[in-house]
């Protein structure tokens, strides 16, 4: 049956959303009851409709976690297994842990987030810690801090040691291979899906829009999976067989990043299907792999690495017939490229507003361009993998590449075009990927289809523009007293805790001017908005904040 993933994936993203905000629950007893009752009907016309049902069940019993009371452990010990392979910078290394010991019993058996001083890398995913630490409950998540002289950890037992072992051992080859400090911070994000150590460079690459060419994604995939097929093209099952490897190995080193997962599973069926010779819909594909990745971590629906990478890949093979140029290769890669990462701006564009707010105008063209230079720069990292970067000529190359990128990005950022100021709701970000997807199914002339839908983004930015015509008050949970962001009608801000959110808020609502709150103090002179002791005065009205998130709007003073 077509299009039996997508309303498998549809139907299971529907009930893990269900049972995220609260609406209902199910047991999984439940759902598993349901499941087995559906296939009971498989000779029937009611089976494809009970199935997805089931599947629904199955969505809200997998969808609610269990959450903890809010707490504080000055003095805990924990003995976990990572469960992540850890975020490591020059400053600290975070990864998550399962607690397998403890001397706290609402602990065992929980996923913490460990945060360590410093540069840790010894540690890996299955590394067994013991650490005595403080520990904090808020909000539903378990955050752990190592005291820095009480941290211990063991990989005698870790099966994922070797690999990631290889891995330390070849970074430590290109860093004595490359000749700038910057070219190899570029490197380590492109190749090993370290963001860490990015300094300055990230915030350039932000302000060009072409942030997300530094995590490492399905593109990235996708790119050095055409190479590897390229390469060896004088033989296709040798060349399927070496992918086959690559897409086995390449998530572990670049951090199990479910975009990687996502695509690296995603190559892996497609590959199999071509050895099998199994004719495949890619579009089906990719939502069968969504499956998948919900069923084994549904939470992953709300993370925006996964929302992004999805639907970047999902725009691309919709619009894949336009992305077929009959004309010499070089024309046909450059052409093929710039399409590619347009429609990739198209489809991500609604996301990143949605959760940031901004939007650069150079990323449409800085895009396309840099992609034109990640071709062979990953062409040659693929090399230096192999040869263990020991081949300099091809490092030395590489590393041009790689200061060209910094160059070219840094020109783009240069122009400042980074527009603040975007609050799309999820009704307005849905209808607006509705209208490209149907644009995308249109029988027309392949300049219309792009023509139409770089008009209905220009059309969506229009309308996301956050205009303030009245007070807005957005509350978020502070440690003692709730944080919060005031917009003014004549857009003032006025906030108290600069936070991510506040400031990520204050972006999004395009703050011309931007006041932090203090404490009310009657014996000075003070402005509209006051606070004090969780109560907020605008404008001489009270009103009491609850230390949660939520939004009101105050009614209007003349």
């Amino acid at each position: 049956m077509y299009g039996f993933s997508i309303f498998a994936f549809l139907s299971l993203a529907s009930g893990i959303v269900v049972s995220y905000f609260g609406f209902i629950y199910f047991p999984v007893w439940i759902a598993v009851l349901s499941l087995i009752l559906s296939f009971s009907l498989i000779k029937t016309r009611f089976f494809i409709f009970a199935f997805f049902i089931s599947i629904f069940f199955v969505g809200i019993s997998i969808g609610k976690s269990q959450r903890l009371k809010d707490r504080f452990y000055r003095n805990s010990f924990i003995g976990c297994i990572t469960t992540s392979v850890p975020y490591v910078s020059d400053r600290f290394t975070a990864f998550d842990c399962y607690v397998v010991q403890t001397d706290k019993k609402d602990l065992l058996h929980k996923t913490v987030k460990v945060y360590l001083k410093g540069e840790n890398r010894e540690i890996f995913l299955g590394s067994s810690a013991y650490f005595f630490g403080k520990i904090n409950i808020s909000d539903g998540q378990i955050k752990a801090y190592p005291y820095q002289h009480f941290f211990q950890i063991n990989n005698s037992s870790n099966p994922f040691y070797i690999v990631y072992w290889l891995k330390n051992r070849l970074i430590e080859n290109y860093q004595k291979q490359s000749y700038s400090d910057e070219t190899f911070r570029l490197g380590l994000a492109l190749v090993f899906g370290e963001k860490g150590y990015l300094g300055r460079e990230r915030e350039e690459f932000i302000n060009a829009g072409t942030s997300h060419l530094l995590a490492i994604s399905g593109m990235h995939v996708g790119i050095i999976l055409l190479i590897l097929l390229f390469v060896f093209r004088f033989s296709r099952k040798v060349s399927y067989y070496l992918s086959l490897v690559f897409l086995s190995v390449y998530p572990l080193f670049t951090g199990l990043h479910i975009p990687v997962v996502r695509a690296s599973f995603l190559g892996t069926l497609y590959i199999i299907s071509k050895l099998k010779y199994l004719k495949v819909n890619p579009v089906d594909l990719l939502f069968f792999v969504g499956f998948i990745v919900l069923l084994i971590s549904p939470h992953s629906l709300f993370s925006v690495s996964f929302q992004l990478s999805f639907i970047a890949v999902l725009g691309i093979l919709l619009y894949s017939e336009i992305l077929v140029i009959k004309h010499s290769p070089v024309f046909k890669y450059i052409s093929s490229s710039l399409l590619m990462s347009v429609i990739a701006v198209l489809f991500t564009t609604p996301i990143i507003l949605y959760y940031f707010g901004k939007f650069s105008f150079t990323t449409i063209i800085a895009t396309p361009v840099l992609v034109l230079l990640l071709f062979p720069y990953l062409f040659l990292s693929v090399f230096n993998l192999f040869t263990f970067f020991s081949f300099y000529p091809s490092v030395y190359l590489m590393e041009i590449l790689g200061k060209a990128f910094i160059s070219i990005n840094s020109f783009f950022a240069d122009f400042q075009f980074v527009h603040a100021g975007f609050f799309p709701s999820a009704v307005s970000v849905a209808v607006y990927l509705s209208f490209l997807t149907f644009i995308a199914l249109l029988k027309v002339n392949s300049f219309y289809k792009i023509s139409f839908s770089i008009l209905s983004l220009f059309l969506f930015l229009t309308v996301s523009s956050s205009k303030t015509d009245r007070w807005e008050v957005h509350v978020f949970k502070g440690s003692r007293y709730p944080e919060f962001v005031v917009v003014a009608p004549h857009g003032e801000c006025f906030f108290r805790g600069f936070s991510r959110k506040t400031k990520a808020l204050m972006d999004k609502k395009r703050c011309r001017k931007k006041f932090l709150i203090c404490y009310y103090d009657e014996n000075r002179a003070v402005s509209q908005v006051r606070f004090r002791k969780g109560t907020l005065f605008i404008n001489g009205s009270e009103h009491r904040l609850e230390n949660r998130y939520y939004v009101f709007y105050p009614e209007p003073v003349k």
